[in-house]
């Protein structure tokens, strides 16, 4: 009797820190607003707008057929001032993912993608 009151209570106190755990990891995640997702030439963009307690993020993903491509992002307000700038490059298996940080309140961002050979999209982001 004494071997299943012992084990009754670690169970008990694993469950609770186990709890804890889990309510501590939840409040770490961000809340997805808006996504798109576009064909640019033969690459396909996908952007994400997302906040957490404190900020809005943006997360970028290309994936092309081909290493070593050249992109530009223009990420911009509702008013069409810039908040980020970025260029990369495809990695070996033709696809990188970016992320920047957005301070302040927003209504809407706008992703400008431009390709290696010109292609361009325009992805738009509700928050």
């Amino acid at each position: 009797m004494l071997i299943g009151r012992k084990a009754t209570a670690m169970l008990a106190a694993a469950s609770l820190g186990g709890t804890g755990l889990v309510g501590m990891g939840t409040a770490a995640y961000a809340t997805e607003l808006d996504r798109e997702q576009k064909r640019c030439g033969s690459a396909l963009v996908t952007a994400k707008l997302e906040r957490d307690s404190r900020e809005h993020e943006i997360d970028v993903e290309i994936y092309s057929d081909r290493r070593s491509e050249r992109w530009r992002i223009v990420i911009a307000d509702t008013g069409g001032d810039v908040l980020h700038r970025i260029t990369r490059k495809t990695n070996r298996e033709g696809e990188f993912d970016v992320w920047r940080s957005i301070s302040g309140s927003i209504d809407e961002v706008s992703v400008k993608v431009r390709g290696p050979n010109g292609q361009r999209c325009t992805l738009q982001l509700q928050a």
